[in-house]
């Protein structure tokens, strides 16, 4: 049987894809498979290193402690206090803080709200008050101000004195983002990924019959003979 007589396989047939010639395709590929995830993976890396901006953060933790005029504490005012919690947050992310602490370093008060991360520790009293920024002085100094503008505020506007700091800010000294780690194992896997599916791909696209094997799976015939291709000389 001529081998350039069959060139194509049935349309049903080429639908459907077998596992176990995926299983031995992806094997015969393992080389390129392994060479474009490295490659991949080395690509999101120089990235990460050399393109991707450093951030740092800081952050000053707040607690709301409970006024008592004696050693014990009153549990109303713990628990009108559990109640101001959100406040506070929604307040020290507001336009009349950030703008006041803008103000006061001479930067633009977007800069202050972009970097600005405020949440209140589950079940406790405690605000986290972060800035996060590419220079970790700036993270600091922001988020400093941001703190003693709101101390201040509440202090003489609602004449609250019982928030105390208790974890002064620092300046970073290294960066949160981006993690190098995480991004050579997303670059990694994101080439095994993409050097796979182009394998499917291939297979998928791929009519023609190889062998006399699958000359006989497809067209349902015993394969009697073959002519080899002799080149012209």
């Amino acid at each position: 049987m001529n081998n350039s007589i069959i060139n194509e396989k049935t349309d049903n047939e080429t639908d459907t894809i077998d596992l176990l010639e995926l299983l031995k395709s992806l094997k015969i590929h393992i080389r390129s498979i392994i060479l474009t995830t490295l490659l991949v993976a080395l690509l999101v890396g120089v990235v990460t290193v050399f393109f991707i901006p450093k951030k740092y953060e800081s952050t000053v933790r707040l607690y709301l402690k409970p006024d008592s005029g004696d050693s014990s504490i009153d549990y109303s005012q713990v628990s009108a206090n559990n109640l101001l919690v959100n406040n506070y947050v929604e307040m020290i992310k507001g336009n009349n803080i950030t703008e006041k602490a803008a103000t006061a370093l001479k930067i633009n008060q977007a800069e202050v709200s972009s970097s600005l991360a405020v949440t209140n520790e589950t079940n406790t009293q405690v605000i986290s008050i972060t800035s996060t920024t590419t220079d970790p002085a700036l993270s600091k100094r922001i988020v400093d101000q941001v703190t003693k503008t709101f101390r201040d505020e509440v202090r003489e506007n609602l004449n609250v004195t019982n928030i105390t700091i208790i974890d002064n800010s620092k300046i970073a000294t290294s960066p949160v983002s981006p993690s190098l780690p995480q991004n050579l194992a997303i670059g990694a896997l994101a080439g095994a990924v993409l050097s796979i599916a182009v394998i499917i791909i291939r297979m998928l696209m791929d009519t023609r019959i190889h062998n006399k094997d699958e000359a006989e799976q497809y067209l349902g015939i015993p394969n009697l003979g073959a002519v080899p291709f002799i080149e012209n000389k």
